[in-house]
């Protein structure tokens, strides 16, 4: 006949001739403790084959004080304890005491009125007092001693009531298979899987189980039991939000480090992030979503340049975030005057001889960057990012992937925005899809241009100059101070730094058509589209001087209308105009070229013939420029084209300005020329007019309108 052992923690067997309890399972191990201390781990197979192995065994006498060997803390438990169950305990713990020395509480300096009581007189033999303590207990004088010999070894936690004070392990009965395999598959599917319910992470767990050990093998406890182990292994159910487990997954197991930086530039952190607002184009009636990209200097706690795109920032974003970081805020005309870089209570007459540019510029540090901190974003690891960082001389530093908490200050950065800015702007759509209206949509009405414009007057006027909890006054950590003052002592203590000043940094900064272009008679081809200027014709059947024998020719990604070339004769910058672009073509993106050409595919044409492009190029265009019919995708394209080319033009305007590129006399591959054909308008003759010819007496005054008064309501 067949006998089988069921062995659980906390569970006593005999092994050896001696008692001892099982402390832990894992999968085919066992961990013991004998009644003398002793600890081993033997196999389970080994221990069940034992000849003196015996199951069920009673624990020994007095050994059940010692249950919190498992790895609590005596006190820790006796302490959260019932009242009832502690105060019994503490009540026996005096009655002992007095066994021993005659007095409740163990010293005679704090006699209670009647104490020493005379059976109980410190003069009596021991073993007098402890039969008299037995008599009046009601327990035989063997069990004192017991008692007494665990109180003097264990403390008040041996005089507990185990019936009323045991520690349960929830887990005990459960495989550790199990256990690992419900934690395996909760990290597996915290950032990928969407919010379920319990059961498609049971059948999971499941699938799991059977791919480690095979089918059938080890196999999952029922429905309740495996809720109450899920809830008690995991931070989150899968049934939580996705956007908290996520969180949950990417927090650290342990810290590694503060950053910490001294002076202003040492270490400046990048990142963007979705804005919860949504961003209304009025020619379009479109909704487009943004993104916030910011550079904060971890020294002062300052915003140091920001930029704010269409969804799809672009690695020449991120570059020319860089120049304006090193570029000062211009003042706004409707900008209070306290707002001005002069009320930063700096030596402002010191920098302005060095820094001319610092006139008319806002209150908003301008900082050299030392060293800079970003995530594995692709915008972040492009090579005009590294490029611009090594014109600069600037290190890199990357942030671990998928851990936020590398950079925490900007972090909590973008959650204060949302708290002061995003959620006081019409449009705000909230983080998370919960907490979204369901009138979001119809009460957007601000463009991105217009955004920007509230974001940076936020900037100046509220978040630099109000007082940060992270930045405290030297010497008095309990005053806390804004970023400007932050920045203003920084000064003092680290002297100030000023910013290069490269008048074509805009073009420098621009990605290059790898491996370079050959000037061909007909122009240049980047991206299946041709470039020509007059400036080419000279360099037409001439040797490039650069190392592979072919032409750099930059580009900006926001408007592929033009491209640029550097004249090595007198070192300036031409723009080259694409020979199909005309006049009634908008500027466009790489993405609408991209749709273009996909557009082209699926007819099958051949997406490089310039005619094709052109034309595909305008029906595009022309659709989404139709109001009957506009699309929600057509919207967004023309909106997301228009911001773009509109901050590729603010951009420009900051360098020196490149030669323009008239529609010149193309030839076509076939060597046989053609001439742009330009749209025709007439223009009516007029006389040319002379100041002395205007007359200011006759023109008439403009009405203005006056408050009308009580009366006259």
């Amino acid at each position: 006949m067949n006998h089988y052992s069921r062995i659980t923690v906390e569970d006593w067997v005999e092994f050896e001739d001696e008692r001892h309890q099982v402390t832990a399972i894992d999968g085919s191990h066992v961990r013991l403790r004998s009644v003398t201390g002793h600890r081993l781990t033997i196999m389970l197979s080994e221990l069940l084959t034992d000849p003196s192995f015996r199951s069920h065994a009673q624990p020994p006498d007095g050994a059940g004080y010692d249950d919190t060997a498992l790895g609590l803390d005596p006190g820790g438990v006796l302490a959260t304890l019932p009242g009832t169950v502690r105060d019994a305990a503490l009540k026996l713990e005096g009655h002992l005491q007095e066994a021993t020395t005659g007095y409740r509480g163990g010293d005679p300096l704090g006699a209670l009125p009647g104490e020493p009581r005379p059976q109980y007189h410190p003069d009596l033999p021991r073993t007098a007092r402890v039969e008299a303590k037995a008599g009046e207990l009601g327990m035989t004088a063997r069990r004192i001693w017991q008692l007494l010999d665990a109180w003097d070894t264990h403390g008040v936690w041996a005089l507990v009531d185990r019936r009323k004070a045991r520690i349960r392990n929830p887990l005990k009965n459960i495989d550790p298979r199990v256990v690992q395999a419900i934690r395996e598959q909760a990290k597996a599917e915290a950032l990928d899987s969407s919010s379920a319910v319990t059961t498609r992470f049971s059948r999971r767990t499941q699938n799991r189980l059977d791919a480690d050990h095979g089918p059938g093998i080890v196999t999952l406890p029922n429905d309740d039991t495996f809720r109450r182990a899920v809830r008690l292994l995991l931070d989150r159910s899968p049934s939580d939000p996705a956007h908290q487990r996520a969180q949950v997954t990417t927090q650290p197991d342990r810290t590694y480090g503060n950053v910490i930086a001294h002076r202003p530039g040492q270490v400046v952190m990048l990142d963007t992030t979705p804005l919860d607002v949504l961003a209304f184009d009025p020619e379009t009636k479109a909704m487009t979503r943004a993104e916030l990209t910011i550079a904060l200097d971890v020294a002062t706690r300052s915003i140091l340049a920001w930029r704010l795109t269409p969804a799809g920032t672009k690695a020449i974003d991120i570059g020319l975030l860089l120049a304006d970081v090193m570029t000062p805020e211009p003042m706004r005309p409707a900008w209070d005057d306290a707002l001005r870089h002069s009320m930063l209570r700096i030596p402002h007459e010191r920098m302005l001889s060095v820094d001319e540019r610092l006139a008319e510029a806002a209150a908003r540090p301008v900082i050299y960057p030392e060293t800079l901190l970003f995530d594995h974003g692709k915008p972040y690891q492009s090579d005009v990012v590294r490029r611009a960082c090594r014109s600069w001389k600037i290190d890199i530093q990357d942030a671990r992937k998928l851990k936020p908490t590398d950079k925490p200050q900007i972090e909590r950065l973008f959650g204060r925005i949302r708290e002061q800015f995003s959620m006081h702007v019409a449009g705000y759509t909230s983080f998370n899809v919960a907490h979204r209206g369901r009138t979001a949509e119809d009460q957007a009405r601000w463009s991105i241009a217009e955004i920007a414009e509230f974001f940076a007057e936020y900037v100046v006027a509220v978040y630099q100059r109000q007082h940060h909890r992270g930045l405290h006054l030297h010497g008095f950590p309990d005053l806390s101070v804004s970023p400007n003052e932050a920045y203003a002592m920084a000064l003092g203590a680290a002297g100030y730094v000023d910013c290069p000043r490269n008048p074509d940094l805009y073009y420098e900064l621009l990605p290059i058509a790898e491996p370079g272009r050959v000037i061909h008679p007909y122009g240049v081809d980047l991206n299946h589209l041709v470039y020509n200027a007059d400036i080419l014709y000279q360099f037409r059947k001439t040797k490039s001087p650069y190392p592979n024998g072919r032409w750099p020719i930059r580009y900006d990604p926001r408007n592929l209308l033009h491209a640029y070339f550097h004249n090595p004769h007198d070192s300036r910058w031409y723009t080259l105009r694409w020979t199909h672009a005309l006049n009634d073509l908008q500027p466009f993106t790489d993405i609408t070229l991209r749709e273009a050409k996909r557009l082209l595919l699926q007819r099958g044409k051949d997406p490089g013939d310039q005619a094709q492009i052109a034309e595909a190029l305008r029906k595009l265009q022309n659709r989404t420029d139709a109001p009957e019919t506009w699309t929600k995708t057509a919207r967004k394209r023309w909106h997301r084209d228009d911001h773009r080319a509109r901050a590729q033009q603010s951009d420009a305007q900051r360098s020196t300005p490149a030669q323009p590129a008239t529609p010149p006399t193309t030839t076509t591959r076939r060597g046989t020329a053609e001439h742009t054909p330009l749209p025709t308008a007439q223009v009516p003759e007029a006389t040319e007019a002379t100041d002395e010819d205007l007359d200011l007496d006759s023109i008439e005054a403009a009405p203005v309108w006056t408050l009308p008064t009580a009366q006259e309501r």
